[in-house]
């Protein structure tokens, strides 16, 4: 998890597997508010209302991940080998200029 002040959005958004107080504590410090899944346990299952409010959370998570996900397997992964942010830039856009182009037809 990347968590950069300078972000223009302060949500951060993440599976129930980043779930727990400690996350939340560092959160608050950055100045970041809480989008993570919460997480049910063995005797203490989610309610109704926390299982909708995580397929909301889902649903917005989804939309990111599929686009990595799309880059990752028919863009051969998210590796590069490029050193600096000079060299790196002009590469990400290129490749995200690819998968609209893809989305597009």
């Amino acid at each position: 998890m990347l968590l950069d002040p300078e972000n223009q959005g302060d949500y951060v958004w993440a599976a129930s597997a980043y779930s727990g107080q400690c996350f939340e504590d560092l959160l608050s410090l950055g100045g970041f508010d809480s989008r993570i899944n919460e997480k049910g346990s063995r005797n203490y299952p989610l309610s109704e209302a926390a299982k909708e409010r995580n397929s909301v959370k889902s649903a917005i998570r989804a939309c990111i991940e599929h686009v990595f996900g799309s880059m990752s397997n028919s863009m051969c992964g998210k590796l590069k080998r490029k050193i600096g942010i000079d060299k790196t830039e002009p590469w990400w856009r290129l490749k995200n200029l690819t998968f609209n182009f893809l989305r597009y037809l």
